[in-house]
């Protein structure tokens, strides 16, 4: 999609919006039939800023169709801007931003999946990240017999 044409629907709606609210302000300062005919004006530029809206919406949808790729921001991928939100920040190609706004509850949610997921993964390809988080405390060596009596049941 081109960004001039995004741009012009865009400008078409705004200014149907603009013209009904002008027509809109006109009928309410005239009374007898300018109240009228303003009033008819003003409803063909309500429906005509629909229309154009929903074009307007239709062709985004269209334009933004599909998945975003991004990646982590490289400075700061979580931050808390907004009070009681954390957000993720990525980069698609490295000019356009992308945010994920998370509740601390869902925040909490995501980051505990991202942590199994990661285990997972991890697991499969070769297991790298056992040596930089390990158990806290480290796990004792076991063995399948007892040490001595004291660990046999009576």
């Amino acid at each position: 999609m081109n960004p001039d044409r995004l741009f012009d629907l865009a400008a078409e709606f705004a200014q149907a919006t603009g013209n009904a609210e002008r027509f809109h302000a006109r009928a309410a300062s005239t009374t007898g039939n300018a109240h009228t005919a303003h009033s008819k004006k003003a409803s063909k530029w309500e429906a005509a800023a629909t229309r154009r809206r929903e074009h307007l919406r239709a062709t985004l949808r269209e334009a933004l169709r599909g998945t975003v790729t991004a990646v982590p921001d490289a400075e700061l991928p979580v931050a808390t801007w907004q009070r009681g939100r954390v957000e993720i920040l990525a980069t698609t190609d490295g000019t356009r931003a992308v945010r994920v706004r998370y509740t601390p509850a869902q925040a909490l949610t995501a980051g505990a999946a991202l942590i199994a997921c990661a285990a997972i993964t991890d697991e499969q390809t070769g297991g790298t990240l056992t040596s930089i988080l390990s158990a806290f405390p480290p796990n004792p060596p076991t063995s399948d017999e007892p040490a001595s009596d004291e660990g046999r049941p009576a």
